[in-house]
This record gives structure tokens, C-alpha cells and sequence, in this order.
């Protein structure tokens, strides 16, 4: 049977009996065939230990390992208890690994991140490496994957970045939205632990290695290192903005060489010899640290690919100049003059705002009416003005004075307004552009 087919059957028995997690399954298996482990994000009793249990049917002679860790967790529960009669009789120190993590095809664990310091140490080991040290010896470990859930992300400040990093697919896992899928969710029976697979179809040892050496010899086209340095460059711009200083998208070395393979495994499970644009959308599933990130990458790769994945020839050291272009073109073309009225008060004589309303011609001194406010009274001089002054303003009593809204002051209690002229002044404006609509691609 041809790799493609064999999977896709594959793919139709492990969700037999489990509705709207076909692309959680998907994910997972390619995880596990490329050989990397998967997060699981979500709240209690949306299907994640469901989709790890299934996962062991893949294999043949699959065994699966799954704990509920919690701080009092401790490396026996986990690595399997310490063997006395060796202690004893050899002063070895060794665990029992049968039926333990070590020895599991499928290992999951549930509220990773409450383990302990010793715990989290030991993982690191066996998710890069795939070997664990059991006294004297090390262990291969057979595991394919190694699935993590929780309900919330690790916290930050806590040693948690490194076993994080490990962790190259990042999937959020929701309930059952469509209404027939609930219905038929709710009154059909199902069997977690039971084997939906057939023999012939699944992975032996023989071909998972087969695959493995297949699976790098998978050419990488220069359009697909092309997305890979858009995309870096489109995540450099967004960790430079001084309002995502807190929240960086930081993504190592180690996590990029991890997505070819992951690109390569998918292209090598669809029958290709080469990436192609469309195993390229997986590459947003690895890149986000916090959930609200998940829809910048998303956009980040979408753009990527639809704008230069069929340019070969980039040159990325202008692409920071293409963004700023395009972000002063869509404000040149959203933009428009527009003509508003505004009031201001209208100095009189220069030094003066002439009061409009009082039994004589009177004003005060711009800086006077400067130094006034809305909640407290200033004694103030007012000033008249008029022909048997020599047409000039001369002081005729002090008052109390308070600013109030718009031109208007309070005179001893009174409110009246001050001279003011209506001028036309035009304005920028910008249309809002409409909220963008992200669509499912690349399934």
C-alpha cells in the first residue's frame, strides 16, 4: 500500500467514533511520524487524553504511558520505582521501567507543567535525545511521541522555558461545536481504549525507520526557504514594537530545524519529493507562545506564502522598507480632506478677550484668563474700553473670576461669554478599515 493511502485509511479508523478532532489526530500523527512531541491547549473533558489513547493504535504493539502530574509528583510514578533486589544485592541504583515511561510507544501527560524540577530534568533529556539514563545505562527509549495538555500555558519566570521549546506543535483543542456532532457525541457509546485500527495498517518498527531516512532525503525548494526568512523577518518586526516587548514571539534555532523535518514528513506522507507551498502552512502551529499569538502567526505564514512564495529571488534586507511602503499606501488610500468648523477665541487689541454681555464694554488679559480654572474663583482684574478712554482698555475693579466650559467664565457668579470667531480648518481623516476575516487553508 502506498504511503499516502495507508495513512489516510490510517487516519479514518483513529477517529472512528470521535467527532471534530481531525485535525488534533492529523497533527498528532505527523508529530509522532517526524518523531517530535505535541502540546494539547484546552479546558478539562475536550477529548485530549482521547487523542493520545487513540495515537497508540497507530503502532504496532504499541504501548501507551499516561499520568496526571500534580506538585506532589514524583520521578517513581513516572520513570518507575527503584529496584531493591538490585540496590540490595548489586548497589545499583535502577529503576523498573517496564510499563513506565520508558518503555511506552505513546506517552501522555496531563498538567505537564506542575511537575517538579526532577521530572522536568529527566523529560528534557529523553524529548531531545530519546534516551533515558536508568543507573549505569542508557536507555533508547521506543517513544514516538510524547503528548503534553493543560489547561493554561507554562508560567512565565518558573525554569519552564526549555521543556516548552520542546514542544513543537502548539494545538488548542475546543468541544464539539457542530450540533450533529454534539448530538451523535452524546448518545453514542464509546470506547476509549478500543483498537479501531487494523493490523495491515499499522506502522511497524521496520517502516518507521524506513520513513525516518526517507523522510530526509525530502528536498527543500527555494520557495520554501524563501517563506521561512518572510516569516522570521515578519516576526523580527512584530518582537521590535514597543507594545510587544512583554509578549515576544521568540523561536530558537533548534525549534526551525524542527519545523523542516515536520514540512518534510508531511510532504514524504502525501507521496511528494519535495515541500511544497502547502505543507508550508503547518509552520503556524509551532511559532506561538501565548494563545493570542496563535492568529499573528497564522496571518504571518498566510501572507508569507500568498505574497512571496512564488518569488525566488527576495531581497529580504528591504523588506522592513516593503512594510513600512505598504503600511503608508494603505493610509495614502484610506485617507481623506475633510472640512470642520472650529471655535476660538478671538484676541481683542492682542492683549485682550473681550466679554460679551456685561452693562460696559469690558475684557481681560489673555494671560489672566490663562491662569483661570473651572473649579476654584481667582480675583481677577476686568478692564473697559471706550472713547472717553482714548479708545484703550484701562482697569475699572477687580472681580471674582472662574473659567467655565467652551468661551464662557463666571464673573462674581454670573456666567458670560467671551468674544469668538468660527474658522473652517481642514482635517486627515481615515476610513476604518473592516476587521479581517481569517479562512482555513492548506487542509
Amino acid at each position: 500500500m502506498v504511503v499516502k493511502e495507508k495513512i489516510s485509511e490510517l487516519l479514518k479508523r483513529l477517529n472512528d467514533g470521535v467527532f471534530e478532532k481531525e485535525e488534533a489526530i492529523a497533527l498528532t500523527l505527523l508529530s509522532a511520524i517526524a518523531g517530535e512531541s505535541i502540546f494539547l491547549l484546552g479546558s478539562p473533558g475536550v477529548a485530549k487524553s482521547l487523542i493520545a489513547r487513540r495515537l497508540k493504535f497507530a503502532f504496532k504493539d504499541g504501548q501507551s504511558f499516561e499520568y496526571l502530574m500534580n506538585r506532589f509528583s514524583t520521578p517513581d510514578e513516572i520513570f518507575g520505582p527503584v529496584s531493591i533486589s538490585q540496590l540490595k544485592d548489586h548497589d545499583k541504583y535502577e529503576r523498573i521501567v517496564n510499563n513506565y515511561l520508558p518503555s511506552a510507544t505513546v506517552v501522555f501527560l496531563d498538567e505537564i507543567w506542575k511537575a517538579g524540577p526532577s521530572i522536568q530534568n529527566a523529560l528534557l533529556t529523553v524529548l531531545n535525545e530519546k534516551l533515558y539514563r536508568n543507573g549505569e545505562q542508557e536507555i533508547k527509549v521506543p517513544m514516538k511521541a510524547l503528548i503534553s495538555a493543560s489547561n493554561e500555558l507554562p508560567n512565565k519566570g518558573e525554569g519552564l522555558e526549555a521543556l516548552w521549546d520542546r514542544f513543537l506543535v502548539r494545538l488548542i483543542v475546543d468541544s464539539v461545536h457542530e450540533k450533529e456532532s454534539f448530538n451523535a457525541m452524546i448518545s453514542k457509546p464509546l470506547n476509549a481504549y478500543a483498537d479501531t485500527v487494523t493490523e495491515e495498517l499499522k506502522i511497524t518498527e521496520q517502516e518507521y525507520s524506513t520513513w525516518h531516512a526517507r523522510i530526509d532525503q525530502i528536498q527543500l525548494p527555494e520557495n520554501v526557504f524563501n517563506i521561512i526568512h518572510v516569516v522570521r523577518s515578519y516576526v523580527e518586526e512584530y518582537n521590535e514594537k514597543e507594545e510587544n516587548k512583554e509578549k515576544q514571539i521568540y523561536i530558537s534555532d533548534r525549534r526551525w530545524r524542527k519545523i523542516v523535518r515536520l514540512l518534510r514528513t508531511s510532504a514524504f506522507l502525501n507521496n511528494r519529493l519535495a515541500v511544497d507551498l502547502m505543507d508550508c502552512f503547518l509552520i503556524k502551529e509551532c511559532l506561538w507562545n501565548e494563545a493570542e499569538q496563535k492568529q499573528t502567526v497564522s496571518q504571518f505564514v498566510q501572507d508569507a506564502i500568498q505574497k512571496h512564495g512564488y518569488a525566488l529571488s527576495l531581497d529580504l534586507t528591504d523588506l522592513k522598507a516593503e512594510i513600512k511602503e505598504f503600511d503608508a499606501d494603505v493610509k495614502s488610500e484610506t485617507s481623506f480632506i475633510q472640512e470642520e468648523n472650529v471655535t476660538e477665541l478671538a484676541p481683542h487689541h492682542k492683549d485682550y478677550y473681550r466679554i460679551i454681555g456685561m452693562p460696559f464694554e469690558s475684557a481681560i488679559l489673555i494671560e489672566d484668563y490663562k491662569k483661570l480654572n473651572t473649579q476654584t474663583e481667582s480675583y481677577m482684574l476686568l478692564y473697559r474700553f471706550g472713547f472717553q478712554y482714548h479708545n484703550e482698555y484701562s482697569q475699572h475693579g477687580s472681580y471674582k473670576i472662574r473659567k467655565g466650559l467652551n468661551q464662557f467664565i463666571y464673573i462674581n457668579g454670573t456666567e458670560y461669554k467671551l468674544n469668538a470667531i468660527v474658522k473652517a480648518q481642514q482635517k486627515n481623516t481615515y476610513k476604518t478599515a473592516p476587521p479581517k476575516r481569517f479562512t482555513r487553508m492548506g487542509k
